[in-house]
């Protein structure tokens, strides 16, 4: 057998291998998970920034009506009192729909200071429910919509 053949098929092969490897597959709801844990680190740091690189430039809601609006709005919360903030998710349910949609619903509680007992309702502490649509856009998921009450 010619060394050129045998070439040519360990190639083959190699090529053959690496297109059928089984590649790891997304896991599409800890990517969106991460994020919100991303922003949940983010507004305790009052990280304006990180928090508006995950909303979508086309973000809407029935309270606010741009990205512009929730900057201004989370502008007014994080900064309105210098102390120190603690941001608890209690609870986050994501809903995949397609590979590049899903929902999200959470609670989220901002208390000020770290000595605020949040799980009474008061003072320095607001509980927010959350439901929001993400999608998957250029590389990174990315909140479109939400609505949210206190």
């Amino acid at each position: 057998m010619d060394r050129r053949y045998l070439l040519i098929g360990a190639g083959g092969v190699l090529v053959a291998g690496a297109l059928l490897w089984p590649r790891k597959k997304r896991d599409r709801e800890a990517e969106i998970r991460a994020m919100i844990a991303d922003c949940v680190v983010a507004a305790e740091k009052h990280d304006l920034g990180t928090m508006s690189d995950h909303l979508a430039d086309d973000f809407r809601s029935s309270q606010v009506s741009s990205k512009q609006e929730v900057k201004q709005l989370l502008l007014g919360y994080l900064f309105r009192n210098q102390n120190g903030l603690v941001v608890l998710n209690p609870s986050l349910d994501v809903k995949l729909s397609g590979d590049e949609a899903a929902t999200f619903s959470g609670v989220f509680v901002f208390a000020r200071g770290r000595d605020v007992n949040w799980q009474e309702a008061g003072d320095g502490v607001s509980r927010y429910d959350i439901d929001g649509r993400v999608e998957y856009r250029d590389g990174h998921w990315v909140i479109t919509s939400a609505e949210w009450k206190r």
